[in-house]
């Protein structure tokens, strides 16, 4: 697994391992992203940190069944800050991962995760994968070159890969710290410490909210043969303003700073979607994936998670 003491990585770590997997770890513990090892505190794995397309990682994939290929960077921002570093990180090492894949193991499974934000802005919701992508940031260029570096390998050289198109992602173990990893951690880290959210613009956009477990499903459903060359949207069935998310948050939270309505700042608002919400009907109808856990719950149980393991307000 690439990208294994991330957020969505460790989580599906947790899942493998107590289903009897033999887990295996690349991570290159890229500073300001979310990897961390403790994220996998407790679990028998063995881990290579080093990237993706490092030399050595053509001994852990040798023998695998599966690769879940969860590395890259996320933070739509910091990939306009430094393109180079985005597109080296989300498709470049991506190109070598598949390269050594090509190489040393052709017949392995392989699942990607790539992002709704390759869609950019859209003229009519919900978004399935029929429509068009038009990036508006670096990060989903770069995400959107990832993703068809997996499905042109798929084409010409038969390996067997899937790539999902995740919403937005919160659970236990995301990094909480950053202000440059999406909205819902800030949002939960505000509430956690009582402090007052701030919501860009008037809060009416609106979003759809995955859990990670229901993404950790998702993934290994994507296993399955049939999902071979074929693309994902991955979301959850219902959407809700960002003033709406906001307020589960504040409540499950118990928090005192409730939230305020700010101006946009402009190296945001140049890269902003607008609203969203994503059509999963594909993956439902092909693997029988959908959305189980509501917003309101699933909140609530990743507030609780960070209240057990307060570390994650102060990690670094």
């Amino acid at each position: 697994m690439t990208g294994g003491l991330g957020f969505i990585g460790s989580n599906l770590v947790h899942r493998l391992v107590s289903e009897g997997a033999i887990v295996k770890v690349i991570d290159a513990l890229v500073p300001s992203h979310g990897g961390d090892r403790r994220n996998v505190d407790g679990e028998h794995v063995e881990t290579l940190i080093a990237s993706i397309g490092d030399p050595r990682v053509a001994e852990l994939i040798a023998g695998a069944d599966i690769i879940f290929n969860l590395a890259g960077q996320v933070s739509h921002a910091s990939s306009m800050i430094d393109p180079q570093q985005d597109l080296r990180l989300n498709a470049l090492d991506h190109a070598d991962l598949l390269e050594i894949v090509r190489r040393v193991n052709p017949a392995v499974r392989i699942v990607h995760t790539s992002t709704r934000q390759v869609y950019g802005r859209v003229a009519r919701l919900p978004v399935d994968e029929t429509t068009a992508a038009n990036p508006v940031d670096v990060n989903g260029v770069a995400k959107l070159a990832g993703e068809q570096l997996h499905m042109v390998y798929a084409q010409a050289y038969d390996t067997r890969a899937t790539s999902l198109r995740l919403s937005n992602v919160y659970g236990p173990r995301q990094r909480l710290t950053s202000d440059e990893l999406g909205f819902l951690p800030v949002f939960i880290r505000k509430a956690l410490a009582g402090e007052t959210i701030e919501i860009f613009g008037d809060g009416a956009q609106r979003r759809d909210c995955l859990h990670v477990d229901d993404v950790v499903a998702g993934l290994l459903l994507a296993t399955a043969d049939a999902a071979v060359g074929r693309v994902y949207n991955v979301g959850h069935r219902c959407d809700f303003s960002l003033a709406e998310i906001a307020a589960v948050i504040v409540a499950a939270a118990g928090s005192g700073g409730g939230l305020r309505l700010v101006p946009w700042p402009k190296e945001h608002q140049r890269i902003d979607i607008g609203s969203f919400k994503t059509d999963s009907g594909l993956i439902g109808r092909e693997l029988g994936w959908t959305s189980a856990i509501d917003l309101a719950d699933g909140i609530a149980q990743t507030v609780d998670f960070y209240k057990e393991h307060p570390w994650y307000l102060s990690s670094i």
